[in-house]
């Protein structure tokens, strides 16, 4: 054959984040390592954290439990020189055929090390921040390393399509999040219970990072215009949450909105929700939407980014912004039972059948090896 060690058909590879406690670029990461491990490849991840923080951290601890190995490396802020020394270590030790990265400090850092050491590089671009001056830098050095990347991986269509604006097409393939069934699920009461939510009332959740570009202020506004009976949770934790509270304050829902904070392996607590509500600015394909779908939960989102291709017509999608659509959606969503279980059996459907995770893997599977036959020729 030759010398990758493809005789015994096993890859090897390394995906490099630094990750926030929670998300869905940590959920992609994590679930997306594990499955390449059951299908029978060397699949390992290296986990960038700052100083204080690598203290039984979520992420890496989801790892460990789903048999992934994981090599954290504590850096400064700043300290590119040292990840690059240390991916380079991890890279000749572990004889790695590819470096995947994830978020844009790997994507920035790391390509061109990949292909000095004669490896394939691959980006994923799981959605771009956008808004303020740091979020469009972001954007802009994730298209600029994805020129040179050996491949890019677009989990929408309107990321590659973004892409292609930059005349950046040849080395972008579009393969789409997938979800596993969610099989520790809790009860509608225990989830409310272990959250300490009232059990007789109306709920909509908001799962996610508190930030910007996720958009809970939207969220918080959507609130205060549905029927006082409604009442709203926020799972996650973030730079926006001090703000929240306030505007909850002045818009007067501070009763009627409960706060969490970071829950680990929020989907377990999915069926708390009467509704399940999107409100990004911005997306890719959100890991949220199809741990709803899965768990058959209501959805009511904006269709930003990939959100309309992901949902179809098995959720109640709003134009990006649209209040008044959004909340007429959650209202009608809570009153009528029958629609609800309509949009639940078929967000079940569509998950299972065009978001199954053997797609998802087999098609990274290939890519890798198409990376790794053109290195070698």
């Amino acid at each position: 054959m030759n010398q990758t060690g493809r005789q015994n058909g096993e890859l090897r590879v390394l995906h490099v984040m630094a990750p926030a406690r929670t998300g869905g670029l940590e959920s992609v990461v994590v679930e997306l390592s594990a499955g390449l491990r059951r299908s029978g490849h060397d699949v390992q991840v290296a986990v960038v954290l700052a100083p204080g923080t690598e203290r039984e951290h979520p992420v890496v601890q989801a790892l460990i439990d789903r048999g992934v190995p994981v090599h954290v490396l504590v850096l400064g802020a700043r300290d590119y020189l040292g990840e690059r020394r240390a991916i380079r270590r991890l890279i000749r030790r572990l004889d790695v055929q590819v470096l995947h990265t994830h978020g844009y400090r790997a994507d920035a850092l790391l390509g061109d090390l990949a292909r000095r050491e004669g490896r394939a590089n691959v980006i994923t671009l799981h959605g771009f921040v956008g808004g303020s001056r740091r979020g469009r830098f972001y954007e802009w050095v994730q298209i600029q390393a994805s020129r040179y990347a050996s491949a890019v991986i677009a989990v929408s269509q309107p990321i590659a399509e973004r892409l292609s604006s930059h005349r950046i097409s040849n080395n972008v393939h579009v393969i789409r999040n997938a979800m596993a069934p969610v099989s520790d699920l809790l009860s509608r009461d225990a989830a409310r219970a272990a959250l300490h939510l009232p059990l007789d009332m109306p709920l909509v959740g908001w799962v996610g990072r508190l930030s910007c570009e996720k958009g809970p202020d939207l969220f918080v506004e959507a609130l205060a215009k549905t029927d006082q009976k409604i009442r709203g949770v926020m799972l996650g934790d973030g730079p926006e949450l001090s703000a929240l509270r306030e505007q909850a304050r002045v818009l007067d829902v501070r009763e009627r909105l409960f706060f969490t904070g970071m829950i680990p392996d929020a989907r377990r607590y999915l069926h708390a929700f009467d509704v399940l509500a999107l409100t990004s600015r911005t997306e890719g394909t959100p890991m949220v939407l199809l741990e709803g779908m899965s768990a058959r939960v209501p959805i009511v989102a904006y269709g930003v980014g990939g959100v309309p291709d992901l949902l179809g017509d098995a959720a109640a999608v709003c134009a990006p912004g649209d209040q008044y659509s959004l909340v007429q959606a959650i209202e009608r969503v809570i009153e009528s039972n029958s629609l609800a279980q309509s949009l639940a059996n078929a967000a079940l459907q569509r998950v299972s059948t065009l978001f199954a995770p053997e797609k998802w893997i087999n098609g990274h599977i290939a890519l890798y090896d198409q990376l790794i036959v053109t290195r070698d020729r």
